[in-house]
């Protein structure tokens, strides 16, 4: 007789098929060489945990409902479909992953659905009947599983049943706890296999851990944690560079969620001076709308959909790793701490001593006092004859707060960034005054840097470059968009870029072609370092100057990204797994069809570093 206990162990006996399915996923996968015992538990905990969360999804609110009207027969048989379908989704999302490295999207239904499919896919009648044979194998498999459920209803008690479902919340736990574990401490094995399953997000907490007293490991040049072999390759080749040049300098000043809108001479008149005198790059795109994905893109000039295996494999930017191989004194000012995104780990981890926070009681303080630390150092670079890169990463404009005796420049302006104010009816002006107040004093702080670069007699064997790590909204699409990391418009992506350096510019020049972050370490392992690799050996960018089309332009992160096509139209892979197509001005565009041939050789060059 069927009741509560036969659905609920149906559940258990479908968690346990559908985690069976899972483990499947690391078949075959370059990970296998990484996994080690704590891997293997953490990733067996997870394939029951996850598995146990989709099961219990009918059985909560599919059978209980229909069981508390009697209605046995329907809830049993909406369980056994639903899961059944389940199953194959499962299998199919299995199948995409081993080609593409990212699971079931909307990317991969309009694909599939769109009229150039058949240049990719071969959608003939054995596939049909194979996709149908495997649908009714997964059917009788849900059907056999009710049976046995059925009949061993009377012999599962209650106190089974609870021992089940703490099964069930015990391995979950113990999966999310020993994540936030073992992510902290750069576990490969955890790291790694967590992205296999398919919408698992298991739980981290970095500044919890730091908070607790927890330490992790970070090398600082000392080669402590190594790269560790896995499942990408960066870069395709060894890098090779002719050393026999001049080694300049190189400074690279970024301000946090820079608007174009304020490069000007009223906002920042000597950043705009400068800009005037260097090469300006009047249409450049970040690579995300938040700092974590737009740091990570510009150094290693690749998405960041890699973040995880990079992390991962211990992986350092190749730019970093040539700098330090040719000898420069290499060093980071941060306003914000390094350690939350965790750049101080996964970016800067081959910097030995990186500073990885600045003192001060406020945002200004801290954005004076790394000027300040750059200063007091500068002679000591100079003298020691070497040569050397520095990176200033500003964060007034991000945190848009100063004090109140310094916010006149422009007016009326409000006295701090109040969100609870603003809707699309809202006038910008005031806030934008204010987010222009805090640009104007970054730029004090800027010209201070040129100042002391030009004092110090090595400004003509500098190079610096000029940028923001992402856009700053001021709702000018009138969709309500204030800030960032809420999409992926111009406003949002779009920054100034400045570089000038004196051993290649003969004279200052504005470009208005498209150009990327990504093509950022192109130009300057070329123009700097020597390098004489293909660019395509560890970036999926160009050089600064080269005018060919930005195609599918990928930015965001793993979760939660977009290409940028012509005409600025924006794909967007949402995090729940959806897509969304839109125009430049954020308006929604229906039934869009990706041209399945264009989205799949972009597909492949993303995946180009993975084994």
């Amino acid at each position: 007789m069927m009741n509560f206990k036969t659905g609920f162990l149906y559940t258990a006996l479908s968690t346990v098929f559908v985690a069976i399915q899972f483990l499947f996923f690391i078949k075959g996968s370059t990970i296998l060489t990484s996994m080690d015992f704590g891997g293997w538990t953490f990733f067996i905990a997870s394939c029951i945990s996850h598995a146990a969360m989709f099961a219990l999804i009918p059985f909560i609110f599919v059978y209980v409902p229909l069981a508390l009207l009697r209605l046995w027969k329907i809830g049993g048989s909406l369980m056994v479909g639903l899961m059944s379908i389940l199953s194959v989704l499962i299998f199919l999302d299995m199948q995409v992953y081993d080609i593409y490295r990212f699971h079931i999207n909307g990317f991969i239904l309009n694909m599939v659905f769109s009229s150039g499919a058949t240049e990719i896919f071969t959608f003939d009648t054995i596939l049909y009947i194979k996709e149908i044979g495997l649908f009714l194998v997964f059917v009788i498999c849900h059907i056999v599983l009710w049976i046995l459920a059925c009949r061993w209803t009377d012999m599962f008690s209650k106190k089974l049943v609870w021992v089940t479902f703490c099964l069930m919340i015990g391995t979950t736990l113990y999966a999310h706890c020993f994540h936030i574990y073992a992510s902290f401490r750069q576990q490969p094995s955890v790291m790694k296999c967590r992205r296999l399953l398919p919408y698992y997000f298991p739980t981290t907490a970095y500044s919890l851990m730091t908070k607790m007293g927890f330490e992790a490991p970070v090398d600082n040049g000392t080669d402590k944690l190594g790269v560790v072999e896995g499942d990408v390759v960066y870069p395709l080749h060894s890098i090779e560079a002719d050393t026999s040049g001049c080694h300049p300098n190189i400074v690279m000043i970024l301000i946090d969620s820079w608007n174009p809108r304020t490069l000007t001479e009223k906002c920042m008149p000597n950043t705009y001076q400068y800009a005037k005198a260097s090469r300006w790059y009047q249409n450049h795109f970040s690579c995300s709308n938040g700092t974590r994905s737009s740091i990570f893109g510009l150094f290693f000039s690749v998405p960041s959909y890699y973040w995880d295996v990079f992390e991962a494999s211990h992986q350092s930017p190749v730019f970093i790793d040539e700098m330090l191989r040719q000898n420069y004194q290499c060093q980071v000012y941060p306003s914000a701490t390094l350690q939350s995104p965790p750049f101080q780990r996964v970016v800067f981890h081959h910097i030995k001593g990186l500073h990885v926070s600045t003192e001060g009681k406020s945002i200004y303080d801290r954005d004076v006092n790394i000027t300040e630390n750059f200063l007091k150092e500068l002679p000591q670079y100079v003298a020691s004859g070497r040569p050397f890169f520095s990176m200033l990463f500003y964060d007034m404009a991000h945190g848009m707060e100063i004090p109140k005796e310094l916010n006149n420049h422009f007016q009326p302006a409000w006295d701090f960034a109040d969100y609870s104010r603003l809707s699309n009816t809202t006038d910008p002006m005031p806030f934008f005054n204010l987010y222009q107040n805090c640009c104007y004093l970054i730029d004090v702080q800027i010209n201070r840097v040129l100042t002391a670069l030009k004092d110090a007699g090595i400004e003509k064997n500098t190079i610096v470059l000029i940028t923001g790590d992402h856009g700053q909204e001021f709702n000018e699409n009138k969709k309500n968009y204030w800030g960032h990391n809420g999409n992926f418009s111009r406003w949002q992506v779009c920054v100034p870029l400045v570089v000038h350096n004196p051993q290649v510019d003969e004279h200052p020049v504005k470009y208005v072609h498209r150009t990327t972050h990504y093509d950022i370490i192109p130009t300057l392992m070329q123009e700097a370092l020597g390098v004489t690799n293909s660019i395509a050996d560890y970036s999926v960018g160009h050089l600064l100057n080269d005018t060919q089309p930005r195609r599918w332009h990928v930015v965001g992160s793993e979760l939660n990204y977009a290409f940028i096509i012509d005409g600025d139209t924006i794909l967007e892979k949402t995090a729940d797994g959806g897509l969304e197509v839109t125009d430049a001005q954020m308006n929604p565009i229906d039934n869009y069809r990706i041209n399945t041939k264009e989205f799949n050789e972009a597909i492949i060059r993303l995946n180009r570093y993975m084994k």
